[in-house]
């Protein structure tokens, strides 16, 4: 029997992908003999293996996010071939539900935010096409820790600016991310729990020192413009001389500062979607540092924190080094961080307990396993589909949940999967499911259209004469004008109808205040429509390049039609990904599962829930399409729970399928069971 760590071991060959089945299944059930070894040896009964119908559910809501469609539901129960879950497994990862579900963990865990500015549309875009091609987990993390320049020509930048101006913060999210260490604390004192200082913390923060947001283009186009000398080795910003160097330039020279200064109105927003590394700036100790090993502002050399080495690297090489650091598989937490993660992915919690903090986590029950895994991670080479694939294909997958939950912080034994409640997503997804069928395809193509539109307009403003670049600049002056001027008018509405409201002139509150909604609602768009009327094609191109949010585009689909990976993240206040938990970005790993009382109420009333009465979607379609109460209720079951009803839920329901109406109110209830809401 062939493994893929003993098979790799033997033979220094690297397989085409995907990986060979029996080579995944010996490896699956190499990994389930490590679990029940560790099992045995501490007393600890595997499970049961489950019925078809639980892992049928399951493997659709763990793999792809969602419930079957009840034609996939009863297509898999009535096949009677051999090695079906076998093959259920390897074509749901083999679909674009797969991408979909992966692309959630994935934004919850680095905090995307797709609405955020340039940076936050292209790193969505970015980071979705990596998960589409299977792009090597080491690789995509280099590539986002190394990434610099503008984020129309390097979208995965928008790591480093996701967060902008907060160095210090990023290099505490990335550790924690990356490396599954909390290291927070000791950016202000040395860290409590464990061995790391604060001087440490800020060695560790110094290959990062030299990291400047801004986009150095812009000053070379400006000066190219204007005809000023380009721009020397120190990058001295157009107007921040010294008196001796302005007394210098002459009439002409301060012309031309005066013309660069009104340039860079152009490129005033692009400093916020690009960085760059400054090998003379240095990161200096805070002020208020109060170890014997260093004083306030003392200057920070690069220094050694986890197994880093850093000797002799020059500043310019800094984030490189630190880039491929933290992505090394010689790292002593880079792939046990990911793997564990991973298993948490699949079996609802870490091997150790706290993938954000395994230092200080309990100890595993089972370090064998734990080893296995960071090999079994190194063999796929950082394949993230082919070693979930792996773990999708155990024993311990196919297993009955373990009821019992576990002590948050503590080490579980793993009898069987963790019982969990649906996700926010995997809830949507699933009323998405029975609305519309399997939409998993389905794509909102309107982010890659705004992406490239504001790429070819960068590309053309780069490309401007100084004409052009004038001509641009004349435009976004105009409109700046036209702006004022409209804030100006609202602003003297708002004091006419103060006084009409303190005078208890009635009348003229109402007349000022329909004045007032007329010109905040129409206002905006009859400037912007006078001012499109107005613009020149150089101007036009340009457009989405000098704005400062990202076009917006119209989606291909309804959202009710989508997948909850084709929506902005994170999803506003008050949608439904929100109201259940959705991430909010703010911190890794924000989303939770915690239920609310308004939740029942939505799931009750809200209008996800009223969709499915609609008579144009294919729920309702299909339920008044069913000729008799069994056939509802087959329906029914299927649909919700991806099983058939027992005789004795027959007995108990079939009374209440009598009529489409009575049908309708048990689906409700239906919707807000336990039996519904959890992965068995």
């Amino acid at each position: 029997m062939k493994s893929l760590l003993t098979f790799l071991i033997a033979v220094p060959a690297v397989f085409a992908k995907p990986l060979p089945l029996d080579i995944v299944l010996n490896t699956a059930r190499e990994l389930d003999a490590v679990l029940i070894e560790g099992q045995q040896a501490q007393g600890i009964k595997p499970n049961a293996i489950i019925d078809d119908a639980t892992f049928l559910r399951r493997s659709y809501l763990n793999i792809i996010g969602r419930l079957p469609t009840h034609t996939e539901a009863r297509g898999f129960l009535e096949d009677s071939g051999d090695h079906k879950r076998t093959k259920l497994v390897d074509t749901l990862i083999d679909s674009p539900g797969f991408d979909s579900r992966l692309f959630n963990f994935w934004t919850d865990l680095l905090r995307l935010k797709t609405r955020e500015d340039h940076h936050g549309l292209g790193w969505h875009v970015w980071l979705k096409k990596a998960v589409e091609q299977n792009m090597p987990y080491d690789k995509m993390v280099k590539t986002m820790l190394s990434a610099d320049g503008h984020v129309a020509e390097n979208p995965a930048v928008g790591y480093y600016l996701r967060d902008r101006g907060m160095l210090l913060d990023n290099v505490s999210n990335t550790v924690q991310v990356f490396l599954g260490q909390q290291i927070g604390c000791a950016q202000c004192h040395d860290h409590p729990f464990d061995d790391t200082t604060q001087m440490e913390y800020y060695q560790l923060a110094a290959f990062l020192g030299g990291t400047e947001y801004r986009f150095d283009g812009a000053r070379e186009k400006i000066r190219e413009a204007v005809g000023a000398p380009t721009m020397r080795g120190g990058g001295k910003r157009i107007g921040k001389i010294s008196k001796k160097e302005r007394k210098a330039l002459g009439k002409e020279g301060k012309v031309k500062m005066a013309q660069a200064r009104d340039l860079a109105s152009v490129f005033r927003y692009h400093g916020r979607s690009a960085i760059s590394d400054l090998p003379n700036k240095e990161l200096k100790l805070p002020a208020n540092y109060a170890y014997e090993d260093g004083e306030a502002g003392d200057v920070v050399k690069p220094g050694f924190l986890f197994g880093l080495e850093a000797k002799d690297v020059s500043p310019e090489k800094r984030r490189d080094y630190f880039a491929n650091w933290i992505s090394s598989p010689k790292n002593p937490y880079f792939t046990k961080t990911i793997s564990n993660r991973l298993w948490k992915y699949a079996f609802g919690y870490g091997l150790i307990a706290d993938p954000d903090d395994l230092s200080n986590s309990a100890k595993p029950h089972y370090p064998e396993l734990v080893t296995y895994l960071e090999k079994a991670m190194l063999a796929t080479d950082y394949d993230i589909k082919q070693f979930l694939r792996i773990l999708y294909h155990t024993q311990l997958f196919q297993r009955e949940v373990t009821t019992e939950e576990p002590a948050q912080g503590f080490s579980f034994h793993f009898q069987g999967p963790v019982l969990r409640r649906l996700n926010a997503e995997e809830i949507r997804d699933s009323f998405v499911t029975l609305a519309s069928g399997n939409v998993d395809s389905n794509t909102n193509g309107s982010f890659e259209e705004a992406w490239e539109k504001y790429v070819t307009s960068f590309k053309f403003l780069m490309k401007t004469d100084a004409k052009e670049l004038k001509e641009i600049d004349e435009a976004i002056d105009n409109a700046e004008s036209q702006r004022r001027s409209m804030q100006k008018q609202v602003s003297l509405l708002r004091t006419k109808l103060r006084s009409a409201k303190e005078s208890g002139d009635l009348a003229s509150v109402k007349s000022i205040g329909l004045e007032l909604r007329e010109l905040q609602k129409g206002g905006g768009k009859k400037y912007r429509r006078k001012g499109n009327a107005n613009q020149s094609e150089i101007v036009m191109k340009a457009k989405a390049a000098i704005s400062r949010r990202a076009p917006s585009g119209r989606p291909d689909h309804p959202e009710m039609r989508m997948r909850a990976s084709e929506l902005p993240a994170p999803q506003r206040g008050g949608t439904f990904i929100a109201e259940f938990g959705g991430s909010d970005a703010e911190a890794p790993s924000s989303a939770h599962t915690q239920a609310t009382v308004p939740q029942t109420l939505r799931l009750l009333n809200g209008i996800e829930t009223s969709l499915l009465t609609n008579r144009r979607n294919s729920f309702a379609q299909n339920l008044k399409n069913t000729k008799s109460p069994k056939e509802r209720l087959d329906l029914l079951f299927l649909s919700l729970y991806s099983a058939l009803p027992t005789e004795a839920e027959k007995e108990a329901f079939l009374p209440e399928t009598k009529t489409l109406e009575s049908t309708a109110t048990l689906a409700r209830a239906i919707l807000t069971s336990n039996r519904f809401l959890f992965v068995q």
